[in-house]
């Protein structure tokens, strides 16, 4: 017994002249048209996913750049206001040195000015006695150069001829203070004057009695 495959019989209608079967396959284009035109668009929908893909990398960007630039500006807001901070110290410090610096100049030129002037007269002295050997005196004081330190001038590089005042008070305790106002130790350089004067006067008394002595010597 052998097996003879047929072969499918298609019908679209029984017009004559062949309409019916034109007409059966129009309908059949016109229903496949419109399940394309129903059909999920894939091509759109992976452009949609693209396009939202980058919208979102985009936003994230944006705002990671935001969140940068807050910082830097927030550091930057920070250094700026440390700068200043540090610039006003300083120049408080310049401020307060200048001023510490023109008060003691002033209260030393009120010290020399009152010293040789008002205070000088008889009047105002008690227990006046006559210095007789101002050069042992001065041989123990030990003059130095300095410049002062910036915190304590306007000119720290400007050098400096004169004492330091705890040296000064071990050979001239009366000479040496301290100062209320600046909180350290000052010397009166007004006291130096009188011993200055009769050191000068006890060299001479020596020099011209060398010249003297040289003088007999050469006599005899």
């Amino acid at each position: 017994m052998s097996f003879k495959p047929t072969q499918p019989k298609f019908s679209f209608g029984r017009s004559s002249g062949g309409f019916g079967s034109a007409a059966g396959m129009v309908d059949v284009a016109g229903a496949f048209q419109a399940q394309r035109r129903n059909a999920t668009k894939f091509d759109e929908l992976y452009a949609t996913g693209i396009a939202n893909r980058a919208n979102e990398r985009s936003g994230i960007m944006e705002a990671k750049a935001a969140i940068i630039g807050q910082g830097l500006a927030a550091e930057a807001a920070v250094d700026s206001a440390e700068l200043l901070a540090d610039a006003q110290v300083k120049a408080a410090k310049s401020q307060a040195s200048a001023a510490g610096q023109s008060a003691t100049m002033q209260g030393i030129g009120s010290i020399i000015g009152a010293g040789l002037t008002l205070f000088s007269d008889r009047d105002t002295k008690d227990n006046i006695e006559r210095i007789e050997d101002a050069l042992t005196q001065l041989r123990q004081l030990k003059p130095v150069t300095f410049n002062y330190k910036p915190e304590y001038s306007t000119s720290p590089e400007r050098l400096h001829y004169g004492f330091i005042a705890q040296e000064y008070k071990e050979v001239m305790p009366d000479a040496t203070y301290y100062d209320e106002s600046t909180k350290k130790l000052c010397i009166d350089p007004v006291e130096l004057i009188g011993l200055l004067v009769r050191s000068v006067q006890q060299l001479e008394t020596r020099v011209q009695y060398l010249e003297a002595t040289k003088a007999l010597a050469e006599v005899k």
